[in-house]
C-alpha cells in the first residue's frame, strides 16, 4: 500500500467527516429553495399529510405557516438535527405560526426569532413534541417573548420540549382549555413555564431550572378569555430559579424577583403537590391576588382574587443567601424577613364579599417539616399583622379541584 502522509490522511478524514456534519448557516445565506418547498407543502397539504424537514441547519428569513388544514404533522429529524435559524428575519416575527386543528409539530429546533418561536392560535387539538426553542445570544430583553406559545386553543399537549432564553416565558400557554405540559425542560428564561387564563391544565414531570421564576399560574385582566381556573402542578423539579430578570420594561413577568419557584397570581382552583422546590433565594411559592402588583385594570368581569388553593406534599429547600433585592417583591420579602428566604408566602388579601372566617379564600396548605417558613403577610393592611401560623390553612379544599386530564 502506498504511504500517505499523516497530514494528508488527516485532512482527508476531516473532509469526509465534515460532509456528514450539519454546519452553521453562513451569515446572510438563506435556504430559499427549502423554504419555498416547505411552505408550498404547507399551503397545499391535505388532512393527514406529514411535511418532513430534513436534517440540517437552515437559515430562513420569514416564518413558516400552516393555516386551516387539519391533522397536518410538521416533522424534523430530531431537535438537535433539524435546526431552523431566523436571526436575519425580514418578514414576520414568529418562526412557525399554526392556525389549524389537530396539528403536530415535532423533532426540530427553532432559533433566534424576532418574536415567538412557535405561535399556535385558535387550534382545537395541538401537539408540540420534542421541540427546542432558544436564542443563541443568551439572555436579552430583545429576544422573543415566548418559545412555545399556544393561545386561544383547546386540547393542547406539549411534551418532551426544551425552551431557553425567552424574554417572557419559555413555555407559555394562554387562554386555552384542556392543557397538558409534561416532560419538558425550561431553563434560563424569565419564566420557565407559565399557564395564563387557562381552564383545566396540568403541568407535571417537568424540570424548570435557572429561570427567574420556575412555574407561574397567572390570571390577568383585559384579555379575551379571563378568569381561568383548574390547574394541577405536580411531580416537577423546580430548581435554582435565581436568574436575573431580563424581561422588557412593562412586561408583567418583570415583577418576578430572581429566586422564585412558583407564583399563583389571581389563580383559582390550583393544586400544587409532590414537587421538588429547591434552592431559591427569595421564595419557594407565592400565593397572591392581583392587587399585590399595584397595577390598575379596566375589566368589569375580572376577578383579581386567588382562592381554592391546595398546596401539599412538596419538598422545599431554601438557598442560604439573602433574598433578591432587584425587584420590589424581593425587597418586601427581605424587609419582612431580613436575610431569610421564605418557603410559602400568602398575601392575605381577601374578597370581602365571601363569607367571613379564618380562611375565607379556602387556601389549604399541608406541608410537613418543622423548618417550613410560611407567612400570611397581611398585604391589605400594610403588613401590620404578619403571622406565621399554618393552623388556619391546615385543611383540604372545600371546592372540588379539576379531575386529571386524559393522557
Amino acid at each position: 500500500m502506498k504511504n500517505i502522509p499523516l497530514t494528508a490522511l488527516t485532512l482527508t478524514l476531516l473532509f469526509f467527516s465534515c460532509q456528514n456534519t450539519p454546519r452553521e448557516p453562513i451569515p446572510g445565506e438563506v435556504a430559499t429553495d427549502l423554504y419555498n418547498r416547505l411552505q408550498a407543502q404547507l399551503i397545499n397539504a391535505q388532512p393527514g399529510d406529514v411535511v418532513e424537514i430534513p436534517e440540517g441547519r437552515y437559515a430562513f428569513d420569514r416564518p413558516l405557516s400552516l393555516d386551516g388544514i387539519p391533522r397536518v404533522t410538521i416533522r424534523g429529524a430530531g431537535m438537535d438535527k433539524t435546526v431552523l435559524f431566523f436571526k436575519d428575519q425580514k418578514v414576520g416575527a414568529e418562526g412557525l405560526r399554526i392556525t389549524a386543528d389537530s396539528a403536530t409539530i415535532e423533532e426540530l429546533a427553532i432559533m433566534d426569532t424576532k418574536g415567538d418561536a412557535i405561535k399556535a392560535q385558535d387550534c382545537n387539538g395541538l401537539t408540540i413534541r420534542n421541540v427546542k426553542t432558544s436564542w443563541s445570544g443568551g439572555p436579552d430583553e430583545n429576544n422573543g417573548g415566548y418559545g412555545l406559545y399556544p393561545v386561544s386553543s383547546k386540547n393542547v399537549l406539549i411534551e418532551g420540549c426544551e425552551a431557553s432564553f425567552a424574554s417572557d416565558a419559555g413555555i407559555y400557554v394562554g387562554q386555552c382549555e384542556n392543557v397538558v405540559v409534561r416532560n419538558c425542560f425550561a431553563h434560563e428564561n424569565v419564566a420557565g413555564i407559565e399557564i395564563e387564563n387557562c381552564i383545566n391544565s396540568e403541568v407535571y414531570n417537568n424540570r424548570s431550572e435557572n429561570n427567574t421564576g420556575g412555574i407561574l399560574v397567572f390570571d390577568l385582566p383585559e384579555l379575551p378569555a379571563g378568569n381561568g381556573r383548574g390547574c394541577k402542578v405536580y411531580d416537577n423539579k423546580i430548581v435554582e430559579n435565581n436568574h436575573k430578570n431580563f424581561a422588557p420594561e412593562g412586561n408583567i413577568v418583570g415583577i418576578v424577583p430572581p429566586g422564585t419557584g412558583i407564583i399563583l397570581l389571581a389563580a383559582k382552583g390550583v393544586e400544587v403537590y409532590n414537587n421538588e422546590i429547591i434552592g431559591h433565594k427569595t421564595i419557594g411559592a407565592a400565593i397572591a391576588s392581583y392587587y399585590i402588583t399595584e397595577k390598575s385594570w379596566n375589566d368589569e368581569n375580572y376577578d383579581p382574587y386567588t382562592y381554592d388553593i391546595y398546596v401539599h406534599g412538596n419538598r422545599f429547600e431554601r438557598k442560604r443567601t439573602v433574598p433578591d433585592l432587584s425587584k420590589d417583591f424581593g425587597k418586601l420579602v427581605n424587609l419582612l424577613f431580613p436575610g431569610q428566604p421564605q418557603d410559602i408566602l400568602y398575601d392575605g388579601i381577601v374578597d370581602e364579599a365571601r363569607p367571613s372566617g379564618a380562611n375565607p379564600m379556602n387556601i389549604c396548605i399541608r406541608q410537613s417539616g418543622e423548618e417550613l417558613r410560611f407567612a400570611n403577610i397581611d398585604a391589605a393592611n400594610d403588613f401590620e399583622n404578619v403571622h406565621k401560623e399554618l393552623g388556619p390553612y391546615d385543611c383540604s379544599p372545600a371546592q372540588s379541584l379539576p379531575p386529571t386530564l386524559p393522557n
